[in-house]
C-alpha cells in the first residue's frame, strides 16, 4: 500500500485591523510664579514630571511607573512621598524661565515635559520647539483663570 501524499496547507494572509488606542485625558494646569514675578502656566503633569509611555505613566522624579489610570496618577502626584522628592529637584536658577530641573542623568524640561541629556540642554532651550512651548506657557498666563 502506498502512503497518500500530504498536501501543503494553503497560505492564507489574514490582515488584522488594529485600531490605535487614543487617550483623551483632561489636562490640568498650574501657574508657576518665578522669582521676578513672571508667570508661566504649565500642565500639572509636566510640573510633577509625569511622562506618558504607552499604557503607563512614569514619574521622572520618583522613578516609578504606574498603570495609565487618571486616579492612580493623581493619587501619586498628591502623595506625601512624591511631594518630598519633588522638593529635592528645584528648578535650576541658571535657566530661569525655562523651568529646567537637574536630574541624576540629565535635565528635565518642565515646559516641554521631556528629559534632555546634559550635553544637549542648551541646544534644547534654543530649539524652536522649546521656544514655542515657552511662548504658549507665557501666553496662557495672561488668559488663564484658575478654578476656585
Amino acid at each position: 500500500m502506498s502512503v497518500p501524499a500530504l498536501r501543503q496547507p494553503k497560505k492564507v494572509h489574514i490582515e488584522e485591523k488594529r485600531t490605535p488606542i487614543s487617550y483623551a485625558e483632561p489636562q490640568n494646569y498650574l501657574i508657576v510664579t518665578l522669582n521676578d514675578g513672571q508667570k508661566l502656566v504649565v500642565s500639572s503633569d509636566a510640573y510633577h514630571g509625569m511622562l506618558t509611555a504607552g499604557e503607563l505613566f512614569r514619574c521622572v522624579f520618583c522613578e516609578t511607573e504606574m498603570v495609565r489610570d487618571l486616579i492612580c496618577k493623581e493619587r501619586h502626584k498628591s502623595s506625601e512621598n512624591h511631594r518630598k522628592i519633588l522638593e529635592s529637584y528645584p528648578h535650576v536658577e541658571e535657566f530661569k524661565e525655562n523651568l529646567i530641573r537637574k536630574l541624576s542623568g540629565g535635565h528635565y524640561c518642565t515646559v516641554c515635559n521631556v528629559i534632555v541629556t546634559s550635553h544637549f540642554i542648551h541646544k534644547h532651550i534654543s530649539s524652536d520647539v522649546h521656544q514655542r512651548e515657552l511662548q504658549m506657557a507665557l501666553g496662557r498666563a495672561t488668559s488663564y483663570k484658575p478654578f476656585n
